[in-house]
């Protein structure tokens, strides 16, 4: 495998969040066992990664849902401030956003309007059950 992968890249990264917390909780608890704090490292750097593969899953969904209802070309243009706002709205969702906070938010993007109605029409009914 090529030392710059994408795989050695993302370990690298894993790798120094995880010395980051160990240092950290060392720090506020210095009488903490080491077996106590490499178990909260592992399972903050767990939990880190799976929210960043539930974020790269929900992107592709809304990319493919996009690139099917507003067209290919129309999309490719604007995809990075897409992007950051299909991942706003991410993160809305996980933190239990109600159905009008997440309107709210997607008329809030200066996208365009065939984007923000197919935006509105993935993610609205997803708040339901705070309503």
């Amino acid at each position: 495998m090529p030392k710059k992968s994408a795989i050695n890249r993302g370990r690298v990264k894993l790798e120094k969040l995880m010395q980051r917390i160990i240092t950290t909780v060392k720090a506020q608890y210095p009488n903490a066992s080491d077996e106590y704090v490499l178990l909260v490292a592992a399972n903050a750097v767990h939990k880190y990664a799976m929210a960043l593969g539930y974020y790269e899953g929900v992107w592709r969904g809304v990319k493919t849902y996009l690139e099917s209802t507003v067209g290919v070309g129309r999309f490719r243009q604007i995809a990075g401030p897409v992007r950051s706002a299909v991942l706003h709205i991410a993160r809305l969702v996980t933190s239990g956003a109600s159905d009008d906070e997440i309107q709210k938010t997607i008329e809030s993007y200066s996208l365009p309007d065939d984007i923000k109605t197919a935006l509105k029409n993935y993610f609205i009914g997803v708040g339901a059950q705070k309503a």
